[in-house]
């Protein structure tokens, strides 16, 4: 569980030094077209959610982060690494990017976004930053983790009622 706890603090600070680095790099506004139609590089201030949805919030933000931490925290201080190990990781992520983007809008009252992938379709011509891609991937691990649940649940369901029979 530590090692857990290290991998968080890791993201968290990797998520900070990222985004420092790029707002220090770039102006504001300032976009660099790295591969055309691939990638995209810059500094974007980020007043809404991920992938700019809901400008403007801020008070919104700050109460859904702080449930969202609850929740997270809550679900990843009872999970067991060893038998729930897709599980965990997506918490993990959940909690990472639920931070780092906590910070930037306790700092800054935004959010600093620095990359744009357009040949992604579901991300589209947005700007997005590590912890929200953090946050995407984790829901994504923790949808993931559902399904196999309910398929092992299912299974075992089965076999009882077969061995019933």
């Amino acid at each position: 569980m530590i090692l857990s706890y290290i991998i968080i603090a890791i993201l968290i600070l990797f998520d900070f030094l990222l985004k420092s680095f790029y707002s220090g790099m770039y102006a504001l506004n300032q976009i660099e077209v790295i591969i055309p139609n691939v990638l995209t590089l810059g500094y974007i201030r980020n007043y809404g959610a991920s992938f700019g949805m809901l400008q403007d919030q801020q008070m919104f933000f700050f109460i859904i982060t702080l449930i969202a931490l609850a929740i997270f925290g809550y679900l990843f201080s009872t999970s067991n690494i060893k038998t729930k190990k897709l599980y965990t990781i997506s918490l993990i992520f959940l909690i990472s990017g639920t931070i780092g983007n906590g910070i930037d809008r306790l700092l800054y009252g935004y959010v600093i976004d620095y990359i744009q992938v357009p040949i992604l379709p579901f991300v589209g011509n947005t700007f997005f930053n590590l912890a929200d891609a953090l946050l995407n991937i984790g829901i994504a691990l923790l949808f993931i983790e559902f399904i196999i649940e309910g398929i092992k649940d299912y299974n075992k369901k089965k076999r009882e009622k077969d061995g019933t029979n």
